[in-house]
């Protein structure tokens, strides 16, 4: 049993940590990919979205359809599908949707869990519209703290791939996903990209 099935509890109890500032943010470097015709229809693939408390949040903020992703099915019980949010076990690798069947794909503190990132990434691509985005919320390993975190989720099993913000953009760009980097606050950093044809 890997970490997230046996700590699912605690991310159902505490996964809850979104700020209304935090996810004006995130709303934010979604709402340039939602369609100005169809707020209500405009869909959102959440992956590694656990047990969809980011994802009801962004529902709210964006009106947008949003579907969580997840390979745990103990997160995902936490979800109940209906009001805008749905779930759907699955992994990043190989995902279970048609081609083009999302505007935008957000990936939030979860990217570094992948163990096959390029995979991942064409998953992607495939399952976004052209001209769609993808936004990716992530830890930059540089820094102490950061050092100790990686060794943590090492001990603890998980791949724990980080990059620095220069080596995400490099990695997108290089995989068909333009964009770009910055910091926000604390040890992470956004990168924030569309989907070439």
């Amino acid at each position: 049993m890997g970490f997230f099935n046996w700590a699912a509890p605690l991310f159902g109890h505490f996964a809850d940590r979104w700020s209304p500032e935090g996810i004006a943010e995130i709303a934010d470097w979604l709402r340039p990919f939602m369609s100005d015709s169809c707020p209500e229809g405009c869909r959102i693939l959440d992956v590694g979205g656990g047990t969809g408390a980011l994802a009801r949040k962004l529902h709210v903020a964006l009106c947008a359809q949003v579907t969580v992703v997840d390979p745990t099915p103990e997160m995902l019980n936490y979800i109940s599908d209906g009001d805008g949010v749905s779930k759907v076990q699955g992994s990043a690798e190989a995902l279970p949707f048609d081609d083009d069947a999302f505007d935008a794909v957000n990936v939030t503190h979860a990217f570094h869990h992948l163990p096959d990132q390029p995979a991942a990434v064409r998953e992607f691509r495939r399952v976004t519209r052209h001209g769609g985005g993808v936004v990716i919320v992530e830890l930059d390993p540089a820094g102490m703290l950061m050092r100790a975190i990686v060794l943590g989720e090492k001990l603890l099993g998980e791949p724990g791939a980080f990059m620095t913000p220069s080596q995400m953009c490099a990695f997108m760009r290089e995989h068909g996903v333009e964009g770009s980097c910055s910091e926000i606050r604390g040890v992470s950093y956004r990168f924030v990209g569309k989907v070439r044809g």
